[in-house]
């Protein structure tokens, strides 16, 4: 059994964007991964460290290469081999493997005959691979934003300034963007700034605790997370949760401290959102709440360098942060002047969203109307109203000095001025809430007026944006369709509104006749995107084909899809699914055939022409199906529709076992194909089991 060994490989940079760190420390041990699996190289355990200025692979792999044995093929014999003998083919074949040509074999395939060879291999010494292995690593390693440096062609996410290359206390020759490996890393480059050998995995760690690096990403985050819930708890309070904001702050120090920073409370007169997001977006500062949710004048400030005195830290971070408030507080100040919407309606007027799309003024109309009738069809009446108002203002911050400075609080700025000009607080949350869900965890609108509104604004811009042929690519959504697409489907999900997909289209092409469409078939475009996105929505849970079988029926109601699709998957494993499945297959092939003849009417079953038992007894259970299909169907039950489908699989069976279908009787051969579209149908209520694999 090989010896394993211990390797400890680690690249030094300058800081790297906390946004770079996770991904490219994941992909450097995929990749190093592979390529020791490639060589054979056996691994036992691997861990992965990282902080900004460092990425660190620690691995017991096998001391050396497996040896190889193993049947490579060639050319076909009939071209490679004459009378017994290898020929120019099978020769340069053989040499391209390193054997004698006179090793040659045929072996017979499903294919026919070909020439082969014995490839023997003795497993090389894994220091001898590893270099190019860890080099090749390297090289794969993709950032967002890569730099060069000096007279260098080579990149990387920041400029290297040392490499770790280590394998059982040994350094390996390893070179990379003119830096070449040793056995040496650096502690903190403030409080410890000295070189520290490295011997194995085991010291590693450790080693970089003594000089103020904690390497393992969790272990930062947890210390982080205490610290700032120690000082919460210190003001009575308990920081605001945004984990996003936790992994960014863990992947900005590599020994995490942290200070309390106690703001003015005068500007607690600035929405919570603002003072948040003055905080977090440009300072990554913790807020603290109180426990009724509202902000206390309190922050905890995460840093990187151990000091003397944190209350010099504490100084200089409010000196920042009080510069940030007094900015936001005079956009405020200047925002509230106006009195109302009126004056920034005037300059939304002349913002054009898309050219063909009008102006943002005109956008804000459209969703004002388009949620009001959307309101109106869902037959929320105390909404409707608060829908328009709430649609007719939801644009109108863009144009605002706070919106200018802080773009990620739109809707929220426009809803805290609402507020501040005299809407009621039902038209606020409706502003508030148009953009909701912004992601696939976020949340969806909580009231029925803004959810319309949500709905409203994602259509119009679908709508717009394929009516005038801007459709996303594959690697570009520059307006964010996918998101407004999914978006659109939770409401109606999480709100339980029936409405069609299809009815939505049409209703927001009526309500854009001041667009004119340069898009041919886009209404259709638009329809199969949203079929896209429910699919992809669906497959991370169910499987394709029956997510497919259900959609193939239509996916007008949404509400039922995910219901079908989740009755249909857990049905698969009834004793009767593979039989039902297989015998509807067989009723679609027969009508696929008559589908020119019948293609204006279906015949209906003609109860006095049923002539065998078994076809009387499948339409007598077809209508037994029938009604109980109807009754599930009504309560929505769709674990009760595929019951009433199973009871279909017996009757089904012994007609097609006995039955002939395509009699010489036309009369005959007409009724029975009657029962087959009448099963069809029924089937179809559900889903098209023809396509479940």
């Amino acid at each position: 059994m090989s010896k394993t060994m211990n390797l400890v490989f680690e690249v030094g940079c300058e800081d790297l964007p906390a946004r770079f760190v996770n991904p490219a420390l994941s992909s450097l041990a995929e990749s190093i991964k592979t390529g020791l699996a490639d060589q054979r190289i056996d691994v036992k355990k691997i861990s992965t460290y990282a902080t900004p200025r460092r990425l660190a692979i620690i691995a017991d792999i096998s001391e050396s290469q497996s040896d190889l044995s193993e049947e490579r093929t060639g050319p076909p014999a009939k071209f490679a081999m004459k009378d017994g003998e290898p020929q120019k083919a099978a020769i340069g074949f053989a040499k391209g493997q390193g054997v004698d040509p006179k090793d040659i074999y045929i072996v017979t395939t499903k294919k026919g005959d070909y020439v082969a060879v014995k490839v023997e291999e003795k497993g090389a010494p894994s220091a001898d691979v590893l270099p190019a292995i860890l080099e090749s690593a390297l090289g794969d390693l993709k950032f967002p934003k890569s730099m060069r440096w000096g007279s260098l062609r080579t990149s990387f996410g920041r400029p290297l300034r040392w490499m770790v290359a280590v394998l059982d206390g040994k350094t390996l020759p390893v070179h990379f963007a003119n830096v070449d490996s040793g056995n040496q890393t650096f502690g903190h480059r403030f409080s410890a700034p000295n070189a520290i050998t490295i011997t194995d995995g085991d010291q590693y760690q450790n080693a970089l605790a003594k000089a103020d690096v904690v390497v393992d990403f969790d272990e930062r985050k947890s210390t982080i997370r205490t610290l700032v819930d120690g000082i919460a708890d210190s003001k009575n309070g308990k920081i605001v949760d945004d984990i996003d904001l936790l992994n960014e702050v863990s992947n900005l120090v590599e020994k995490p401290h942290a200070v309390l920073v106690e703001y003015a409370e005068s500007y607690l007169e600035l929405p919570d959102e603002v003072l948040i997001s003055s905080m977090r977006k440009h300072q990554r500062y913790f807020a603290i709440q109180r426990s009724d949710g509202t902000l206390t004048n309190a922050c905890a400030v995460v840093y990187n360098t151990p000091v003397k005195d944190p209350t010099v830290v504490a100084a200089g971070n409010l000196r920042v942060l009080k510069a940030r408030l007094d900015d936001a507080r005079f956009f405020w100040d200047q925002d509230l002047k106006h009195g109302g919407f009126g004056a920034f309606d005037e300059r939304l007027k002349k913002v054009v969203w898309i050219r063909g799309l009008g102006s943002m003024f005109d956008r804000a109309q459209r969703i004002a109307n388009l949620a009001e009738s959307i309101a109106n069809r869902l037959e929320l009446k105390d909404a409707s109203e608060t829908a328009h108002k709430a649609g007719a203002l939801c644009k109108s911050d863009l144009t605002s000095q706070m919106v200018v400075e802080f773009t990620d609080l739109q809707g929220v700025i426009g809803a805290a001025y609402a507020t501040k000009f005299g809407e009621s607080d039902a038209v606020a949350l409706a502003i508030a809430e148009q953009y909701l869900p912004k992601g696939s965890n976020d949340s969806t609108p909580t009231s029925d007026a803004g959810s319309c509104v949500a709905i409203a604004e994602k259509m119009d811009a679908i709508f717009g944006c394929f009516a005038m042929g801007i459709e996303p690519k594959a690697t570009a959504d520059p307006y964010g369709l996918r998101r407004s697409t999914i978006g659109v489907i939770r409401i109606l999900q999480d709100r339980g509104y029936q409405i069609s997909i299809r009815e939505l289209i049409s209703m927001t092409r009526d309500n854009a006749k001041d667009i004119t469409p340069t898009n041919d078939g886009y209404e259709d475009k638009i329809f199969q995107f949203f079929r896209a996105r429910l699919k992809a929505q669906l497959g991370s849970n169910y499987d394709g084909d029956i997510i497919e079988a259900v959609l193939a029926v239509g996916m007008d109601d949404i509400l039922s899809v995910s219901d079908r699709v989740d009755a249909l998957s857990k049905f698969r494993s009834d004793p009767n699914f593979e039989p039902l499945t297989a015998g509807f297959k067989r009723v679609v092939n027969i009508l696929r055939k008559q589908a020119k003849e019948y293609a204006d009417e279906k015949p209906n079953v003609e109860v006095s022409q049923l002539v065998e038992e078994n076809e009387k007894e499948l339409y007598e259970a077809s209508e037994t199906a029938e009604k109980a299909l109807a009754a599930a169907l009504e309560n929505r039950s769709w674990t009760g529709a595929c019951e009433a489908l199973s009871a279909l699989r017996s009757p089904v069976d012994a007609f097609f076992d006995n039955i002939m279908v395509m009699v010489d009787d036309p009369d005959l051969k007409k009724n029975r194909l009657a029962i087959l579209f009448k099963l069809e149908a029924l089937f179809l209520q559900v889903a098209d089991l023809s396509i479940v694999d």
